[in-house]
C-alpha cells in the first residue's frame, strides 16, 4: 500500500491517485511556541488524519516576532495571538530595519521544530513549511498604513521589503538544508479587494519570486493566494507545483482554475460553513463535487485556508473516509 509520500509524488508528476488526495491544517495556539507540545500535537494530528502532506502551521506572527512587534499571546487554545503594537509606525522606520539572523529567536525556534518533523516523517509523509511572502510580513509589521507608504514613501518601503526578503530567503535556505519537501508560500495581499495589479507587481511579485527562487530545488511548493478576490489568473503562473485559495468563497472555482493552469489544485472544502455546520451528507457531497470539477482529477481536498479553531478535530478526521 502506498504511503503519503508516494501518493503526493504521483500527483506532482501528473498522475492521479485513488482515493482523492487530502490534507487539512489548523493552528495549535498556546502550544505552538512550546517545542515539545507543538511537536506532539502536530504529529498526533497528522497520524490521526492520515493527510497526504503535513503542512507545518507555525503561529501566524512568527515572521515578525523578532522585529519588535508587540503581541498579545493567547492564554489557551481558543484564540490566536494578535498584534497589539506594530513595529513600523512611520515610513522612515522601514529604512532602519535590519536583517534578522535565522539562527536566533523565533526563526531559529521554527527551524529546530521543522528539523524534528522532517526526521519523524522522512520518506513517509511530505513535510511542507509555512513561509509568508515579504509583503505579507510587511503588513503584519505595519498594518494598513502600509498602503499610504506605497504612494507617499515607496523607496522607504522598498528598502524594508528588501530586508524582509533577505531574511525570508535565508530562512528558506535553512529549510532546504533541513530537508523539507516544499514550502507553503502565502500571500495575503494578492487579492483585488486589497490591491491593484500594478501595485502588486511593484511591491509583491518581485519579492515573491526572489523567495521562491531559493525554494526552486524543492519538489512540492504550494502557493497560497489568500483573500476574497484572488488575483488568480495573474499569479497562477508562479513557479510552484500546487495552488491553494478560497475556491468555495470566491469566484474562482476549481473548474475555473483548471482552465487556467495544469498545476495541482488544493481546495474544495468550505472550512467556514459546510465543515462547521453542514451534515455528513453535505460534506460528502462537497468533497465529491470538488473532485468532479477537475476532469484531470489532480485535486487535493483541503481548506481554502487554515481551519477555524471552532471546527472540532474529530470532524476533520472523518474526512479521510468521506473522500471519493
Amino acid at each position: 500500500m502506498s504511503n503519503a509520500m508516494d501518493r503526493l509524488k504521483k500527483l506532482a508528476s501528473g498522475e492521479t491517485v485513488e482515493p482523492a488526495g487530502i490534507s487539512m491544517w489548523k493552528h495549535f495556539p498556546y502550544t505552538d511556541r512550546k517545542a515539545d507540545e507543538f511537536f506532539n500535537r502536530t504529529v498526533d494530528f497528522q497520524l490521526r488524519g492520515g493527510w497526504d502532506f503535513l503542512k507545518i502551521s507555525y503561529h501566524g506572527l512568527y515572521s515578525v516576532e523578532d522585529w519588535s512587534v508587540e503581541i498579545d499571546w493567547p492564554r489557551d487554545e481558543t484564540t490566536v495571538g494578535v498584534v497589539s503594537r506594530f513595529a513600523i509606525e512611520s515610513p522612515q522606520a522601514w529604512t532602519k530595519l535590519e536583517v534578522n539572523p535565522v539562527t536566533q529567536g523565533a526563526l531559529d525556534r521554527e527551524l529546530q521544530i521543522t528539523r524534528r518533523f522532517v526526521q519523524r516523517f522522512r520518506g513517509e509523509v511530505p513535510v511542507i513549511a509555512t513561509v509568508f511572502s515579504p509583503l505579507t510580513t510587511a503588513i503584519k509589521m505595519c498594518g494598513d498604513p502600509i498602503f499610504s507608504h506605497m504612494t507617499e514613501e515607496p523607496q522607504a518601503l522598498h528598502r524594508g521589503l528588501e530586508v524582509i526578503s533577505e531574511t525570508t530567503r535565508q530562512f528558506v535556505d535553512e529549510l532546504v538544508r533541513i530537508g523539507v519537501d516544499g514550502i507553503f508560500f502565502a500571500t495575503q495581499l494578492g487579492t483585488w479587494d486589497r490591491m491593484d495589479w500594478e501595485g502588486y507587481q511593484e511591491f509583491g511579485k518581485p519579492y515573491d519570486l526572489d523567495v521562491l527562487q531559493r525554494a526552486s530545488g524543492l519538489w512540492f511548493n504550494i502557493f497560497h493566494v489568500h483573500g476574497a478576490k484572488p488575483m488568480f489568473a495573474e499569479l497562477c503562473t508562479y513557479p510552484v507545483t500546487a495552488l491553494n485559495w478560497h475556491d468555495r468563497s470566491t469566484d474562482v472555482s476549481i473548474r475555473t482554475a483548471r482552465s487556467l493552469t495544469d498545476k495541482v489544485l488544493i481546495g474544495g472544502v468550505d472550512e467556514h460553513h459546510t465543515l462547521l455546520t453542514g451534515s455528513d451528507d453535505d460534506v460528502r457531497a462537497e468533497l465529491a463535487d470538488a473532485v468532479a470539477q477537475d476532469p484531470d482529477r489532480r485535486v487535493i481536498l483541503g481548506p481554502g485556508c487554515v481551519v477555524p479553531l471552532s471546527v472540532p478535530e474529530e470532524r476533520l478526521f472523518q474526512l479521510t473516509e468521506m473522500r471519493p
